[in-house]
């Protein structure tokens, strides 16, 4: 995943998205009214007072709109959790099966209920298993083809190299754990390993070694890149526990946002055809202050889903990837031949 700065990494990932809704209102407001004072003319503009009613009216209709969409969308996502219970004892004993699997390729004889816990004890593993690989491959014979220690990008110091790439890895995500993480700190977590790339970093270090390597390191390497697969599963399924969530949170905050808007909203509209503003405050018309609140109001189920999706479309595109295969636009040098 791509470094950003940390403003822009609150606005679409770590911030609170009703903090990030309201600094989107915030913003419209405070450029709606003095675009209007200094470069609409707010004389001319005002004079229109069945203009603006008539703007206002069309974005009521586009709230009602906007919410039974993204609702009906979100119960698409609620209805995949009603199955027949063979379906849920199906899931259940898949999950248990997937749970054993990573307790036999970690050497565990049970793994963590956590789930932060359980995807720290899984990087960990790879780690170790990455330092085994890196032992059985010091340990091939002295004099064997390619490893004279002069060489430059003999199996030894191409795979010390991987393995420190690996802690790297394995130490940004346990910064990023802890045992009281939820679902959103799991997946970000998550991001901050590089899985794909040490896919196709091995498959490289097999392909270049392939005749040089002996029978414990390929069954290492095997290790290895069960354990990556493992790990990418479990992340791939936190990620799909974690959308369901975000657009049920989604369709919560526009139905807590959507009916206060539709009731001022409605309320401005009826002020302002029956001309019941009037005058100014501290020398701005209070008809377009009530005109900017309202337009702002209107606008705020669309701040509701712009927040929630901006941080999901972001999830979803720093996870594309799909083996050793990388579907970014900055993928690293070493992974582009």
């Amino acid at each position: 995943m791509s470094a950003a700065g940390a403003p822009g990494r609150w606005f679409l990932l770590t911030g609170n998205r009703r903090a990030v809704t309201l600094l989107l209102l915030g913003v419209v407001y405070v450029a709606l009214v003095p675009m209007a004072l200094v470069f609409l003319g707010s004389e001319q503009l005002l004079a229109a007072r069945g203009t603006i009613a008539s703007l206002l009216n069309t974005l009521l209709s586009g709230v009602i709109l906007l919410v039974s969409i993204v609702v009906s969308v979100t119960s698409l996502f609620v209805s995949q959790e009603l199955s027949p219970v063979g379906r849920q004892r199906e899931r259940v004993e898949r999950a248990r099966e997937f749970r054993e699997e990573t307790e036999n390729v970690l050497d565990r004889e049970v793994s963590p209920a956590r789930p932060s816990a359980f995807l720290r004890a899984v990087t960990q593993g790879i780690l170790d298993r990455t330092q085994d690989l890196q032992d059985a491959v010091d340990a091939m014979a002295p004099g064997h083809p390619g490893l004279d220690e002069g060489t430059e990008g003999e199996p030894a110091a191409e795979m010390d190299a991987f393995r420190e790439r690996v802690a790297a890895d394995v130490e940004a995500v346990n910064r990023r754990l802890s045992d009281g993480a939820g679902t959103f700190g799991i997946l970000l977590a998550g991001l901050e390993y590089d899985y794909a790339g040490q896919l196709y970093a091995l498959r490289r270090f097999r392909s270049r070694h392939g005749t040089e390597l002996t029978e414990e390191v390929d069954a290492r390497l095997e290790d290895v890149v069960a354990a990556l697969e493992f790990f990418v599963t479990a992340r791939e399924y936190f990620k799909s526990l974690y959308f369901e969530r975000e657009f049920a949170t989604l369709s919560r905050d526009l139905l807590f946002v959507s009916l206060p808007a539709l009731v001022l909203v409605s309320y401005a509209i009826l002020a302002i055809d029956a001309e019941m503003v009037g005058g100014t405050t501290v020398g701005v018309s209070r008809l377009l202050l009530l005109a900017g609140g309202a337009y702002t109001l209107a606008l705020a189920p669309f701040a509701v889903l712009t927040a929630y999706v901006v941080r999901v479309s972001t999830i979803a595109i720093s996870t594309l990837s799909a083996g050793p295969f990388v579907l970014a636009d900055d993928d690293p040098d070493d992974l582009v031949e």
